[in-house]
């Protein structure tokens, strides 16, 4: 086998297309697979000057009738040539640099794009040369032994490609530089990744291909949307969700007071599981546990910090149980309500709130009392979100209520004695909280009917 390096123009390699010269084989190759948008960033990316990659042609001579036909068998880059010969023909215009669909990153925006939203005869001539008079590097291969050909095919596709996360490692912005440094990456020296990861996870995201990364982009796009969006704010953390939040988050602050809090909960998570015995924690176990610690971390006392891991301990045999339980045909609660939405469609926001709000729950019940740092008497973030949860409709007048119309209601008042618990909580619009006597009065016969003459 003979190797010689050239330069083809991209006119050249559309004329070869175009006239049949150069073809692919389709006894080992697949057809054309790209699509539209695939197509049109392959050109864009040749009118920013972005070198495209080698493309292998296997020349080959026939002799018909006394004349020599000379012709391309195409190795490697028939998608590409593709592309390039049915842009040339006219056959779909450019994107255009605000088109939604294109997800340039914001800085690239700013840059003159001339040739957006047109097809090639849309074009300058100044525009048209330069595109046709681009050269593409081309490996000629030689040879009369087209085993050697399908061998050398074999070897150019059985590269490993990339996944999705190592995809995203690529993106422009500073969310992907945040998440390379929570996800690490020991490959490059500024890089290597959160504590949380390696030692509480026990993930090894110099081996694993990214899903280290792809675990903290996770965590990092629910905890930032509840930190904006309010704490009932669910967010699908599927691939297509993930890849929408980073192009949408191309001017991320990663030195942002949301971004410092969770690097520093990350640490305390680290600190509080440093002698941890149990099993080894798992992708869910990660995000409620983050998510948990957010909602304690301002407005109690650290007791929880002492109970935390003995608490998460209890909840990962608990589970375990009610795995065992479902095995044998007899699911239990903390299936139904969380451990079969971990393996039904787990990445999806409603799913990871109907396990959040059972998790929650069952922390609470293990973590022990929880000590407010101000003594007014009120509830709590963690335990406003259980009822919040539990409830959903205003116990009042019954419809459903929006979380920041949401406020936490004493069934027996604290200056009668009741207690500032779960069970003596309910739900109420801000604007039907009982104020009077006669109103409070009112809500708990009604509670108390509804109930058989308990208050829950």
């Amino acid at each position: 086998m003979e190797t010689t390096p050239k330069f083809f123009t991209i006119e050249e390699l559309v004329e070869l297309r175009k006239n049949e010269i150069a073809r692919a084989n389709p006894e080992y190759q697949r057809g054309v697979v790209w699509n539209r948008d695939q197509q049109k960033k392959l050109i864009d990316s040749v009118m920013r000057d972005y070198q495209l990659p080698v493309i292998y042609l296997h020349y080959n001579e026939t002799s018909v009738a006394g004349m020599t036909r000379q012709s391309y068998e195409i190795i490697d880059g028939q998608q590409r040539i593709e592309a390039l010969y049915l842009f040339v023909e006219g056959a779909f215009p450019l994107y255009r640099i605000d088109d939604e669909g294109a997800r340039f990153p914001k800085f690239m925006r700013d840059d003159p794009c001339p040739w957006g939203g047109k097809d090639f005869h849309g074009l300058s001539s100044d525009l048209q040369d330069k595109l046709l008079n681009t050269k593409i590097p081309v490996s000629v291969i030689t040879t009369d032994n087209s085993n050697e050909v399908r061998d050398l095919f074999v070897r150019l596709q059985s590269g490993l490609p990339l996944n999705a996360q190592e995809k995203r490692d690529s993106y422009p912005g500073q969310f992907t530089d945040f998440i390379l440094s929570l996800g690490g990456k020991p490959a490059i020296a500024k890089y290597p990744g959160h504590l949380f990861f390696q030692r509480v996870m026990r993930m090894k995201p110099g081996r694993d291909r990214g899903k280290t990364r792809q675990l903290a982009a996770q965590i990092a796009s629910l905890f930032l949307e509840r930190r904006n969006g309010g704490s009932n704010r669910f967010v699908d953390i599927n691939a297509r969700a993930i890849d929408e939040y980073y192009y949408s988050n191309l001017d991320f602050d990663s030195d942002s007071e949301d971004c410092k809090r969770l690097r520093t909960i990350l640490d305390k998570l680290v600190d509080l599981f440093d002698q941890w015995k149990g099993p080894k924690l798992r992708a869910h176990d990660a995000i409620h546990l983050v998510l948990l610690l957010d909602t304690l971390w301002d407005d109690y006392t650290r007791s929880w910090e002492s109970t935390l891991a003995d608490a998460q301990s209890m909840f990962s045999q608990t589970l375990a149980k009610a795995a065992k339980s479902a095995r044998d045909g007899e699911p239990d609660e903390t299936w139904s309500r969380y451990g079969v939405w971990t393996r039904s469609n787990s990445d999806r926001g409603e799913n990871i709130e109907r396990r959040h709000r059972y998790y929650s729950q069952r922390m609470h019940e293990f973590m022990g009392n929880l000590v407010l740092k101000d003594d007014r008497r009120s509830f709590g973030p963690l335990e406003r979100e259980i009822v919040y949860w539990r409830d959903k409709t205003c116990r009042v007048c019954d419809s459903e209520v929006m979380w920041d119309e949401a406020e936490i209601h004493h069934v027996l008042p604290h200056a009668e004695g009741g207690k500032t618990e779960l069970k003596n909580a309910v739900l109420v619009q801000k604007h039907c909280h009982p104020k009077s006597e006669h109103e409070v009065e009112s809500l708990r016969k009604k509670l108390m009917d509804e109930n058989n003459g308990a208050l829950r």
